[in-house]
């Protein structure tokens, strides 16, 4: 419904729109089941007056790359579902979940979303991209959990859209449970150890891992941009929302104009 068309009489009809939650945006979350950095991001980084709606997706504790093909298969079904608070935006916040099949797959899958639900949508390997064009990283780095398999498809997956990845490295993990608990110490690390001095920028790779406070430092120390999964999903979905409030403390991106 059209807002400035708004009256009185309507009020009734959608309670949300005059509640104090989500004066500002209202954020849709779609995110792989059994993770919890995806929520405890979207409060560290959403400015006064942004609230967040959520749904899950089944996922296993296996982390092939068998397993990552089907994180998608209830994603629209999830979008129809969290559509019913009345998001601005819905984003699915899954990096292997938006790439794995391929170079225009995360396209597809905002059509199908925003097609279902008539609220625009992103995905998380969209918001990366974004990001990348947007702080002009050309030349990346890649430091992910996922296993050698999963890393080349994302390798690709960069290349395919234009992108040069130097060096993509991981620790080839494929247990959620050791994945999710992984310190931003190990992160930090991580990350640092991929860089190279001809790239432009770093990213490191998966929405469910805690890497929000090591971007900062790390920022410092390298000298050039990083760029986390869930800090780009988020900074994406607030720029769909029109919501261009500098946010400080979680890297250069979250500080660019929106």
């Amino acid at each position: 419904m059209d807002m400035t068309k708004l009256r009185a009489a309507d009020l009734g009809k959608y309670p949300l729109w005059y509640s104090n939650q989500g004066w500002r945006a209202r954020i849709g979350v779609i995110y792989p089941g059994a993770g919890f950095h995806h929520i405890a991001d979207f409060h560290k980084l959403a400015p006064k007056g942004v609230a967040i709606g959520c749904a899950a997706v089944p996922r296993h504790k296996d982390e092939s790359a068998e397993a990552m093909m089907h994180l998608d298969e209830h994603v629209v079904d999830r979008a129809k579902i969290v559509a019913g608070s009345y998001p601005d935006v819905i984003a699915w916040i899954c990096t292997a979940g938006s790439f794995m099949k391929g170079k225009g797959h995360d396209e597809r899958l905002i059509k199908e979303m925003e097609a279902a639900t008539h609220i625009p949508c992103t995905t998380t390997s969209t918001a990366i991209m974004a990001a990348f064009r947007q702080l002009g990283i050309k030349k990346l780095c890649v430091a992910t959990p996922y296993p050698l398999d999963v890393n080349e498809i994302e390798k690709k997956f960069l290349e395919d859209n234009g992108f040069k990845v130097l060096k993509c490295d991981g620790m080839d993990l494929t247990d959620n449970n050791i994945l999710a608990h992984l310190t931003p110490n190990v992160l930090y690390r991580l990350a640092k150890a991929v860089d190279v001095p001809e790239a432009d920028g770093i990213f490191v790779s998966c929405t469910g891992l805690d890497a929000l406070d090591m971007i900062e430092p790390l920022e410092k120390d390298l000298g050039k941009p990083v760029v986390t999964s869930n800090q780009a999903s988020y900074w994406h979905a607030f720029k769909l929302a029109k919501i261009g409030e500098p946010i400080q403390g979680y890297g250069r991106l979250m500080r660019e104009p929106r």
